[in-house]
């Protein structure tokens, strides 16, 4: 996209975004080194557009000096650590120059980029919609892991002790293991469990406990899967004054707890019956193949490292959606729309190696297209997988195909569930907008305006509308 599109885009929307900062630049150069770091932080980069005032509905005001501005800028990116080279392009606009500074992202192997000055704890930042926040211990963290090729499953807890370990389990996971790799069939057991990272000097990994102890939670208690189901599409109390109609914790190895979450999700979905010629045939909800892949991706992609050991994987069944979500965006700072297309590095190999062994999955990069392409075959939505400063998440949605569900206009039409849902947690306009995929001037007009006013949707900054950290959450 060339600047005279960025410009007529922005202009259109009325906002920024995950990928877009628009600073005025009238009366001189705007410091921009958080939107500097955040870009760099981030795979697709972004671009910083200069010469239209947000504060004035987004329009163009132009620039006070176009090569003053782009030294400023140039300099500012040498105060970077590692240095940041925006390049430059301009559109003489009728109003005035607009500048933009396409900023490029950086390789996870050169991140976090940080103000020099201010330090890595201060001076870096991610972009979260149309903000720049400074990163969190997690996310420093899982970007100097990467680097340093630390491997959490690899790791031995604290308490950990050989004994923890089922004798049946690792018995039957020794005759798998030099069954399935032939190398393997000449070592004795404990050979075997060194070789293939279930234990190291003689005590379980975290990846073995995982997979082979009687009870994982003895020496890791909250690695567990959170399960809950509501009766409508938010959470909150129903008429009856219930907030669930079912809640349970599963614990046990990464196996035990598939199969008690994937029966979960079972009793608390429908399933309908179909005749084809002599046999009924029984058709769930939600396809079981993408159901399985979204809770085994879950347990075996998170992050197991100090910041997240603590936090269980949850699954919430809504009305008309499931949700899977867990700690530990995609690794390696791979994009989204990366997913299923490219080969990603895999967080915790040792482990995925061990449960390949067990049968209870595969590292083969199928489980996204498979995902995908189950949910297209059941007739449903496509699954929606958002990737949020270091957690990740699923939605397989209940709903037909939206390809039909458009206005006149061709513009796609969003229920007031729908967006009531999202907007559980506050979000930006711009935010709102890109998820349902229409305008931002529409998206107000026709759908946050008319919410607010029935007060359905509640401002965060009521005495600042306009306000560009404006975000709307669903009243309670």
């Amino acid at each position: 996209m060339d600047a005279k599109e960025l410009v007529e885009r922005v202009v259109h929307q009325k906002a920024e975004g995950q990928t877009v900062e628009v600073k005025a630049a009238k009366s001189g150069a705007p410091k921009v080194y958080d939107t500097l770091s955040s870009f760099s932080n981030q795979q697709d980069g972004g671009d910083i557009v200069f010469g239209m005032d947000e504060r004035d509905n987004f329009k163009v005001v132009g620039v006070y000096d176009v090569q003053a501005l782009q030294r400023e800028i140039v300099d500012q990116g040498k105060e970077m650590t590692p240095e940041v080279h925006p390049t430059f392009e301009t559109y003489e606009a009728p109003a005035g120059t607009v500048v933009v500074a396409h900023v490029s992202g950086m390789p996870m192997g050169r991140r976090p980029v940080y103000r020099t000055t201010s330090g890595i704890t201060k001076g870096a930042y991610v972009r979260s919609g149309d903000q720049d926040l400074h990163m969190g211990p997690a996310e420093l963290y899982e970007i100097e892991a990467f680097k340093d090729g630390l491997r959490d499953d690899v790791s031995v807890p604290s308490i950990s002790e050989r004994d923890m370990l089922d004798p049946d389990k690792v018995a039957d996971f020794v005759i798998r293991a030099k069954d399935d790799r032939p190398n393997l069939a000449r070592r004795d057991a404990e050979k075997v469990l060194d070789l293939l990272g279930v234990q190291r000097d003689g005590k379980p990994t975290l990846a073995g406990l995982m997979t082979l102890a009687d009870y994982p939670q003895q020496a890791l208690p909250n690695l567990c899967v959170t399960a809950i189901a509501v009766s409508g599409t938010r959470i909150g109390q129903d008429d009856s004054g219930e907030r669930f109609i079912d809640n349970k914790r599963f614990e046990g190895t990464i196996e035990e707890m598939v199969e008690a979450a994937i029966a979960f999700i079972k009793r608390n979905t429908r399933t309908r019956s179909v005749i084809r010629g002599m046999r009924r045939e029984d058709i769930p909800e939600y396809p079981e193949k993408a159901v399985r892949e979204i809770v085994v991706n879950s347990l075996m992609h998170r992050d197991y490292g100090p910041y997240s050991n603590g936090t269980p994987t949850r699954l919430v069944i809504f009305s008309n959606r499931l949700e899977c979500w867990n700690p530990g965006g995609i690794y390696g700072g791979q994009s989204i729309d990366n997913l299923g297309y490219v080969n990603i590095q895999t967080r915790n190999p040792t482990l995925v190696s061990i449960l390949e062994i067990q049968g209870v999955a595969e590292n083969r990069h199928s489980g996204i297209p498979l995902i995908r392409e189950e949910m297209r075959r059941a007739g449903l939505r496509p699954p929606v997988f958002v990737d949020r400063r270091g957690s990740f998440s699923v939605t397989l949605y209940n709903e037909p195909e939206v390809k039909s569900a458009r206005n006149r206009g061709g513009r796609r039409k969003v229920s007031e569930e729908e967006l009531l849902e999202f907007c559980s947690v506050p979000r930006s306009r711009g935010e709102i907008a890109s998820h349902f995929g229409i305008n931002t001037a529409y998206a107000s007009r026709h759908y946050i305006n008319p919410l607010v006013g029935r007060e359905l949707l509640l401002m965060t900054m009521p005495e600042k509308p306009q306000s560009k950290d404006q975000r709307f959450v669903t009243a309670r």
